[in-house]
């Protein structure tokens, strides 16, 4: 698509966007909360093979467990859900916007993470992530607020 074809999606291309950051921050707090549930995951058998020692016997053994663990859990089932559906929104705006002006606006993630964590998951974020994160958004808006290219001419 060349950029008169492209001219005029740039308002179209954020409220999409906007649509996955949401659905992809959605799956993000189902995920860390299936994690959490599940606990830390260990593999000590490839820590041992990747040291020389154990068997890559086990090491497959012990890989399809905790996959089973992970995938058994309809949260994350859930969340896998919401990140495709961000994945699908990601697609259909690059259809329409260049890779550097839609790539930025992921970075919304980062925003609404750090927003919804504290009333879903009950985390604190401390004040040097909240800079980063300020300093993230004015990023964003920066390359949001870059004027639209006008339509070039094409001569016939």
């Amino acid at each position: 698509m060349n950029d008169s074809e492209k001219s005029g999606r740039k308002g179209p291309t954020i409220l999409i966007m906007i649509i996955g950051v949401t659905a992809v921050t959605v799956g993000d707090l189902f995920m860390s909360h299936a994690m959490k549930k599940l606990g830390p995951l260990e593999v000590p058998s490839v820590v041992a093979w990747w040291g020389g020692e154990g068997n890559l016997a086990e090491v497959g053994a012990e890989i399809y467990q905790l996959l089973w663990r992970i995938f058994s859990q309809p949260l994350v089932w859930v969340a896998i859900g919401f990140i495709l559906t961000f994945l699908v929104f990601w697609m259909v705006a690059l259809s329409w916007s260049d890779l550097t002006f839609v790539m930025p606006l992921t970075a919304l993630t980062y925003v609404l993470n750090a927003i919804l964590v504290g009333p879903f998951l009950g985390e604190t974020v401390s004040p040097i992530r909240w800079l980063g994160t300020l300093l993230i958004a004015g990023g964003v808006a920066l390359v949001g607020a870059e004027p639209e290219k006008p339509p070039e001419k094409v001569e016939t």
